[in-house]
């Protein structure tokens, strides 16, 4: 487990993250003071409670976003193509199943007919 230190509002903190993570941490922690600056730069000179407050407000409204955004038309696509192929893949997997099973049985009853 790694340990990485990132700094927030002003504050270090020594986080640990799995081996690998730490560049995905350091930006994940970019992106937090990058919503603190302009928690800042909207309260102006206001507490650090109201600050954090409303750098998570800002968060929160961008994942809102984020959820309800309409996806492209051509991603609309690209997942109507990817669920029709699993669709076929389940199908031929269950298909799959049946002859193995149909084979098992052919081979038991030849087995038993010797």
């Amino acid at each position: 487990m790694a340990q990485v230190s990132i700094r927030l509002n002003g504050y270090v903190y020594s986080v640990g993250c799995q081996d690998g993570e730490e560049h995905h941490l350091y930006a994940m922690a970019r992106q937090v003071e990058s919503w603190l600056q302009r928690a800042r730069t909207l309260g102006g000179a206001a507490s650090e409670s109201k600050t954090l407050m409303m750098a998570a407000l800002l968060m929160a409204d961008e994942i809102f976003e984020l959820k309800h955004r309409p996806l492209p038309d051509d991603m609309l696509a690209t997942v109507e193509e990817a669920k029709a192929a699993l669709r076929i893949a389940e199908a031929r997997q269950e298909r799959l199943a049946q002859l193995a099973q149909r084979a098992e049985e052919l081979a038991g009853a030849l087995e038993t007919s010797e």
